[in-house]
């Protein structure tokens, strides 16, 4: 069972998570002034703070209610930043980006319907591969590799659909299950 510290929200992993959210306009900044290697080493700081700030809350036991709430903000902020940049850049077509913002919004409602029958929804495994796809992918559009970004990016979506799907089922049983133990 994790074990979940209250008294103390101001720490390491939450700053960095803090600190993953502060970059995200100097990474817009710098690609937008054309520094594309600037923006390249930003957002690959900010996705270092991403990995470090849950490896170290789970080793020294700091994970609280807060940094349980700032991650996945920061993870979508990070998320429609970087789409909303490339979008408009002409990087990424737009129904590819809006076919994402679905698939979020519908994780997202989903996520609270489920969190208020009592259903607490946890990351699947499959969702780090599909954020690693899409961190590489967009690593690699900063770095000009728009072939391999595109390639990446696709793995990204389908897999992140795959995901909503495997989400959408553990969901319905754990929902199922919760309904019948309250009827019981």
């Amino acid at each position: 069972m994790e074990q979940i510290q209250r008294e103390r929200a101001l720490n390491v992993p939450n700053l960095l998570t803090v600190a993953r959210i502060a970059l995200l306009p100097a990474i817009l900044w710098q690609y937008r002034r054309g520094q594309t290697d600037a923006a390249l080493m930003l957002y690959l700081v900010a996705m270092l703070t991403d990995v470090a700030d849950g490896l170290i809350a789970r080793a020294f036991h700091q994970v609280t209610a807060l940094g349980k709430l700032l991650d996945p903000i920061a993870d979508k902020l990070s998320l429609l930043a970087l789409l909303g940049l490339f979008t408009a850049d002409g990087q990424i077509p737009v129904w590819l980006t809006r076919l994402i913002l679905l698939k979020e919004a519908v994780l997202i409602a989903g996520s609270a319907v489920a969190l208020r029958r009592g259903v607490v929804v946890s990351a699947l495994p499959i969702g780090k591969a599909t954020t690693a796809a899409f961190v590489l992918s967009m690593a690699l559009r900063f770095a000009g590799r728009r072939r391999m970004a595109d390639v990446l990016l696709g793995i990204s979506v389908a897999l992140s659909l795959v995901s909503l799907a495997w989400y959408a089922v553990n969901w319905l049983g754990r929902m199922r299950s919760a309904a019948q133990e309250r009827t019981s």
